[in-house]
């Protein structure tokens, strides 16, 4: 084919859009050069873990800022101001973090730091001091100093904002790259955990997942105490369906039972509400998939987080998880974070220091975010940039057919189930007959759950597919059809160690009768 010169001319003018639009995109990336790591001089464990993910990550040498301060989990408010804050600015200006414009609305120029993340060994929380109220009486909650550090720290650059309560973030809900925001707000996340092993984990072990991308189940569990933390919960359920992530919903009023066989492939958790963590939680079996981000709602998740078995953010980095979020004192239900937006962000690309500070409404309080800033777990999966893998394949397979079908669900399925009875794929099976579940046609998923079970390649699997068939039942005839095929339920999981999550559920339905009085 011959070009004229009228069309060359356009061809290369289109590349110059594109390669313009291309740089523009690019531009507003959080990069590593635009990360400061933050960590306590006087505790090797935190400079070995700030010279290491410089390293993985390839952070300047020039960007590690050390601080002299203690390692206590809770300081008091001239502690952070005088042993945090105050050498964060002096090194700050030192290095230009930022020129001052002195214009209000866009108070930053040249700016070259945009987010913090501190390493193992620095304070958390910041008590209430001021005014200490009377004997017998409880502090006001809502006129309270006490903070997460790491809230604080978001607006470093910030003077003269109330310390009482809560401030505004001007990044919630926003669906833009931090960079390019204009935002006088920083970033902070955290890299800490009961460990070093896991501590040292959370440093390499996101970088090394999202080269391949994360891939897994994804599990809500919903029925907490209030209709806002359910709304989120079913809005996340939703997402991830339509992001092509097959997905297990527990819609008791408890929590996931104590024993819950749940899928040592869940790579994306978020539940609520209890104050410590239960249920699979606490099964020393249990482990999530490498890079799992594992978030539950409650209001002292992080309180206590040097402290085994205590709240919910450092249990979950326990078992595996490579992101968590928590609280450190009281926050109040709408001054969290909001699951359901963090899963959209996160699933629409964007790296876990944007996710998270997008889902978050408030800063000078109490949240606090554990994870890589630069991590971006579903980055391949929303560029298209999926490199096949033996140990994905079924939920690459899973995520393909939601994106050439779509909405189309009977031609979805079709295709789902000819690669299930192909492979064979017990896992594939139970992706259906959840989503036939979750679709009102119970009888089908009995049936797929049946076609799953003939391919169970584990206990764990084999236990939750037969629960799952009780699941069915349920949806189908009510209480009434569990219970009658609970028994035989039971004693195919006789022998089982997850007979405690059945019982659990049958006590639910049934409750024994309470012992008699004396």
């Amino acid at each position: 084919m011959r070009y004229g010169r009228g069309m060359f001319k356009r061809g290369l003018a289109v590349l110059f859009l594109l390669a313009s639009w291309f740089s523009a995109a690019c531009a507003y990336e959080l990069l590593p050069a635009h990360v400061a790591v933050v960590y306590n001089g006087k505790s090797e464990l935190s400079r070995r873990m700030a010279r290491e993910y410089a390293r993985v990550r390839g952070v300047p040498e020039g960007n590690l800022v050390s601080l002299d301060c203690p390692s206590a989990n809770e300081i008091s408010r001239k502690e952070y101001e005088d042993l945090i804050r105050a050498p964060l600015l002096r090194t700050a200006r030192e290095q230009r973090w930022w020129v001052p414009s002195g214009i209000a609305s866009a108070p930053m120029m040249d700016r070259k730091i945009f987010a913090l993340v501190l390493m193992a060994d620095l304070p958390m929380k910041i008590r209430h001091e001021a005014p200490v109220p009377p004997p017998g009486k409880d502090i006001n909650q809502m006129q309270t100093d006490r903070a997460a550090v790491d809230s604080e720290l978001a607006l470093l650059a910030v003077d003269g904002y109330e310390r009482k309560a809560w401030v505004g973030n001007p990044y919630f809900d926003r669906k833009e790259d931090f960079v390019g925001s204009g935002l006088p707000t920083f970033l902070v996340c955290r890299l800490d955990g009961l460990t070093a092993d896991t501590c040292l984990r959370l440093v390499t072990e996101p970088a090394e997942v999202e080269k391949k991308g994360l891939w897994g189940w994804a599990v809500v569990d919903r029925g907490g105490p209030y209709a806002q933390g359910d709304q989120w919960l079913d809005a996340v359920f939703r997402r991830v369906r339509e992001a092509g992530i097959p997905v297990y919903l527990d819609d008791w009023p408890q929590t996931l039972p104590e024993k819950f066989p749940l899928s040592r492939d869940t790579a994306l958790y978020c539940g609520w509400y209890t104050g410590n963590a239960n249920g699979p939680f606490t099964d020393p079996t249990f482990r999530f998939r490498p890079g799992a981000v594992a978030m539950h709602l409650h209001s002292f998740s992080a309180s206590d987080f040097k402290i085994p078995g205590r709240g919910w953010s450092s249990a979950l980095l326990e078992k595996g998880a490579d992101v968590t979020v928590g609280n450190v004192y009281e926050p109040f239900l709408g001054a969290c974070h909001r699951f359901d937006i963090f899963a959209d962000r996160l699933l629409d690309g964007y790296t876990v220091a944007e996710a998270s500070w997008m889902s978050m409404p408030v800063l000078s309080w109490q949240g606090v975010v554990f994870g890589d800033p630069l991590y971006r777990p579903y980055a391949r999966m929303k560029d298209m940039d999926v490199k096949p893998t033996e140990e994905d394949r079924y939920f690459q397979g899973w995520w393909a057919s939601s994106v050439q079908f779509g909405d189309r669900w009977r031609d979805r399925s079709a295709r789902l189930l000819e690669s299930a009875r192909k492979a064979p794929s017990s896992c594939l099976y139970e992706a259906l007959a959840l989503e036939y579940l979750y679709r009102k046609e119970p009888a089908r998923a009995g049936e797929l759950v049946f076609s799953a079970l003939d391919g169970a390649p584990d206990a764990r699997t084999r236990a939750r597919l037969l629960l799952e068939s009780l699941l069915a039942d349920r949806a189908q005839g009510g209480d009434k059809a569990f219970l009658l095929r609970m028994d035989s339920v039971r004693a195919l999981m006789s022998s089982s160690a997850f007979l405690p999550a059945l019982e659990e559920w049958h006590a639910r339905i049934a409750p024994p009768p309470p012992p008699p009085k004396k």
